[in-house]
């Protein structure tokens, strides 16, 4: 699934629902996370990448193993941000989103491209946990 976004956060309700769509036979957790961590990067894309006026593009596509998105945005960004190690500071205003994304997914990049920013994220369909219960391991 690829679409292009307008740099407003009222595109957000009509991306959760194509994705959801999408991803229709992906178990409901996994949905959530991966909702929750495109909102979060649509978010920061349309707040702080695109405050020229340019689009948000946003793929979201799953091989029955991962689920991987990417959200694109059109700058100007004067510099790669950086993924964050610690949750911010609790009574600090923002900062909350990159950190966020971090624990709802497994694998994270952020990239340049022209004068905005692609953050691609990757996330498990099953975690190894999932794989060991069963019915006929006590699950």
């Amino acid at each position: 699934m690829n679409l292009t976004l307008p740099p407003t956060s009222s595109s957000l309700p009509d991306l959760r629902r194509a994705v959801a769509r999408t991803l229709g036979n992906v178990n409901r957790d996994v949905i959530a996370d991966v909702l929750l961590a495109l909102d979060e990067a649509v978010s920061n894309a349309v707040r702080h990448g695109s405050r020229g006026g340019e689009p948000v593009t946003v793929s979201v596509d799953s091989d029955g193993e991962w689920v991987e998105m990417s959200v694109r945005d059109g700058g100007p960004t004067p510099q790669l941000p950086r993924l964050p190690a610690e949750p911010p500071p609790v009574l600090h205003t923002g900062g909350r989103g990159l950190w966020l994304i971090l624990q709802l997914v497994d694998e994270v990049r952020l990239q340049r491209v022209g004068d905005g920013i692609r953050l691609t994220m990757r996330r498990r369909v099953a975690s190894p946990v999932d794989s060991l219960v069963g019915p006929d391991r006590g699950g």
